[in-house]
């Protein structure tokens, strides 16, 4: 079999019950899991493994991943070269080249025939029509009909119902999940940011039923019709999580309320979305700067002593009581909410 991709995918897209309380960690070669105590529950016996999302975490056997439950047990067969996290009950795999997606119960639901993993969103799975730099995008559902015909250039994931999709792939706007302009694409898409070979436009998708819009260089909100809900004043505006969004002033980081109100006024270099009523915030020189946890009212509850997040590709947030960071220059590792640093990577 070819050699396995290594694939922790842990982007914006596969939030949802993430962990189940078990953190994988590293003993010599091999990879085991821990509680939020740090105490080990399953002992080091994979070359691999992921986070558990939906009560499944992939783990390779041999020259292929598989998953396990949360007891360690293989419980859907290691044969696939790559394969991606649950989302929505269902995961994509890959069997010889081509990405198709399995239920819970290890069943093929859609044969393999994209050439990228297929992860649903409001029931819906962008797919590319063809391999190749000029392909457009459409959506299928899970049983793996085409519902909105691949005609778009650009195209983000549904969130609340819509997506940021634009035909041009100079203008955006948003559509519904018939694939019918719910917002007309009016605004100028901008330059994006791109994550294994796909432009991401996260950035632009809705949260808390607002979405960031950008004009001018200054961004504001707008609401699920289309309308304007906050006026164009912010250098930088993110998405909303219990009640707040980071967002930016001049050079600086705080939290606005959906009217734009300050509710911790800006003073951090940066800044990530509420999850489990703690934020992620630094302070610093760039490159240097240092990270801590803040609660809704802006008192610092975890030290910013933290280095860094463990990637670039989603937000640094708390999971059943730990998260994933760097907590010395280049040492992977998992702090608790007391800030208390609960295992790390040997040097």
């Amino acid at each position: 079999m070819k050699k396995i991709i290594f694939l922790l995918l842990l982007t914006s897209l596969c939030f949802s019950s993430f962990s189940q309380g078990l953190f994988p960690f590293k003993k010599g070669d091999l990879w085991g899991y821990i509680d939020s105590t740090g105490k080990e529950v399953i002992s080091p016996q994979f070359p691999m493994a992921g986070f558990f999302y939906e009560g499944f975490a992939y783990a390779q056997f041999g020259e292929a991943l598989g998953y396990i439950d949360i007891t360690g047990k293989e419980v859907i067969k290691a044969k696939y070269p790559a394969v991606y996290n649950f989302h929505e009950g269902f995961a994509g795999v890959m069997e010889d080249e081509d990405w198709g997606v399995i239920n819970t119960k290890g069943e093929m639901v859609i044969e393999p025939m994209y050439a990228a993993p297929l992860v649903f969103h409001n029931g819906l799975a962008r797919f590319k029509q063809e391999r190749g730099l000029f392909s457009t995008y459409g959506f299928v559902n899970t049983k793996g009909d085409t519902v909105i015909y691949p005609e778009f250039e650009k195209v983000s994931e549904f969130s609340d119902g819509l997506c940021m999709a634009s035909k041009d792939g100079y203008k955006y706007g948003y559509i519904n999940t018939k694939g019918e302009w719910a917002i007309e694409p009016t605004f100028d898409i901008g330059a994006a940011m791109k994550i294994n070979g796909e432009y991401d436009f996260s950035d632009k998708d809705f949260s808390g039923g607002f979405a960031a819009v950008l004009l001018e260089d200054k961004y504001g909100l707008m609401d699920k019709t289309g309308k304007i809900a906050l006026d164009f004043k912010f250098a930088f505006i993110g998405k909303f999580s219990e009640g707040l969004a980071p967002a930016k002033m001049d050079s600086l980081y705080g939290y606005i309320n959906p009217k734009g109100n300050w509710i911790i006024k800006p003073k951090y270099n940066g800044a990530e979305m509420f999850s489990h009523g703690l934020a992620a915030v630094s302070k610093g020189p760039f490159l240097d700067e240092l990270w801590g946890f803040i609660d809704h009212t802006g008192k610092e509850v975890i030290p910013l002593t933290i280095v860094g997040n463990y990637t670039y590709l989603v937000p640094m947030k708390f999971w059943d009581g730990v998260v994933a960071c760097y907590v010395e220059k280049d040492v992977y590792g998992y702090i608790n909410r007391l800030g208390k640093v609960i295992w790390k990577m040997d040097k």
